[in-house]
C-alpha cells in the first residue's frame, strides 16, 4: 500500500492557481466598471451638447426670430405647424425621426403680444430637459 506525502510544491501550485483566478475575477469586475464609466460619460457629454444646442435656440427666438419660418430656415429644422424638431442619434448625427435617439423640439406660441417658445430635449420617451422662454417685441413705436 502507497502512501502519498502532500509537498510543499503541489500547496504551492494550488494556490499559485487560486490567486489567478481570484486576480482574474477582480480584473474582470474592473473592465466592467470601467466600461459603464465610458458608456454613462458618452451619454452625459451627449447630453450637455445638446442641452447647449437647447439653449441657442432659446437665445436665437429672444433675439427676434418669433416667426416660426424664419427660425425653422435659420435652424434648419423640421416644421410641423408651430413645432419645430430636431432628430439626433446617439453619436448627435442628425437622423430622421424614425432612427431618433435623442429629440429637441421647440413649440412656438405667437397668438399673444408676449411670444413663448417652449423648448423640450428628450431620450426616447424620457424628457430630459424643458423650459421656456419669452419675448416682448413693441410694434409701431410709441411717444411721449
Amino acid at each position: 500500500m502507497a502512501v502519498y506525502k502532500a509537498t510543499s510544491s503541489r500547496s504551492f501550485f494550488l494556490e499559485l492557481v487560486l490567486d489567478i483566478l481570484i486576480f482574474t475575477i477582480c480584473a474582470l469586475i474592473c473592465l466592467q466598471v470601467f466600461a459603464q464609466a465610458h458608456l454613462e460619460s458618452s451619454r452625459s457629454a451627449a447630453q450637455s451638447q445638446l442641452g447647449i444646442e437647447a439653449v441657442r435656440v432659446a437665445e436665437l427666438f429672444k433675439a427676434g426670430n418669433t416667426d416660426t419660418n424664419s427660425l425653422a430656415v435659420l435652424l434648419e429644422a423640421e416644421r410641423d405647424g408651430n413645432t419645430l424638431s430636431w432628430y439626433y442619434s446617439k453619436d448627435l448625427d442628425a437622423v430622421t425621426k424614425g432612427e431618433a435617439f435623442y429629440t429637441l423640439t421647440c413649440v412656438i406660441d405667437d397668438s399673444q403680444v408676449v411670444k413663448l417658445a417652449k423648448i423640450t430635449l428628450s431620450e426616447g420617451p424620457l424628457q430630459l430637459l424643458e423650459f421656456e422662454v419669452s419675448t416682448y417685441s413693441l410694434r409701431g413705436g410709441g411717444g411721449t
